[in-house]
């Protein structure tokens, strides 16, 4: 009898095994269908991956969680700005563009490390998120100045000068101003181009006075 019992469990421990094994290749397969880029969870479940997996994954250190219902695989993290406008894009849907400070950044026109991603978005946009600072507007005007990378949208060189310009009391005026400056001087963008793309945004008028002085 006492035979049998050490065969039982002997069998049992080969079970688990085996079960064992099955969830790691799945989990597996799992990883291998996700993006190697931030995710929604929407997106997951669209390659097979539920709730139950995702919590799973979460324990293993297999992914991380980076805003709330955004994740990405543990191994790219550390991404830099790219990842972070991806995952702020996922949070906020689109339209909605990276700006302002965080684009500056982007432009490389400030010594400013951007603690929060800057996003545009239309004004009845409504978004707890401490890791997102957002900019509301009434007239976002997304048809003009705004490039569409993979996964998120960010304002060109001329329109985040504008921007700056424009919300100049959020930026700050001595940052925009010296953006503006530094662009200019090291040949980045042409005051008339700034001009052209201010006209199509319907400010020039506001813009003019900034770009006389600069090229008197």
């Amino acid at each position: 009898m006492r035979g049998l019992e050490q065969s039982d469990y002997k069998l049992t421990q080969i079970l688990i095994r085996v079960i064992l094994w099955i969830m790691e290749s799945r989990l597996s397969n799992y990883i291998k269908m996700l993006p190697k880029r931030p995710f929604g969870y929407q997106e997951a479940l669209k390659f097979g991956v539920g709730q139950h997996i995702v919590k799973k994954l979460l324990a293993q250190d297999v992914i991380e969680r980076i805003s709330h219902g955004v994740y990405q695989l543990a191994d790219q993290a550390g991404g830099g700005g790219e990842d972070l406008y991806r995952a702020a894009t996922l949070r906020c849907g689109l339209p909605s563009c990276v700006c302002l400070l965080s684009a500056l950044e982007y432009h490389h026109l400030t010594d400013q490390i951007a603690k929060k991603v800057w996003m545009l978005v239309p004004e009845g946009k409504r978004i707890a998120a401490r890791e997102l600072k957002l900019v509301r507007s009434r007239r976002p005007t997304w048809e003009v100045g705004i490039k569409k990378a993979k996964g998120y949208w960010i304002t060109t060189l001329e329109r985040t000068l504008i921007d700056c310009l424009l919300y100049r009391r959020i930026v700050g005026s001595q940052v925009a101003l010296a953006a503006l400056k530094q662009a200019v001087a090291q040949k980045k963008v042409k005051p008339g181009r700034i001009y052209d793309v201010a006209k199509q945004m319907g400010v020039e008028h506001r813009i003019r006075p900034y770009l006389e002085v600069l090229t008197s």
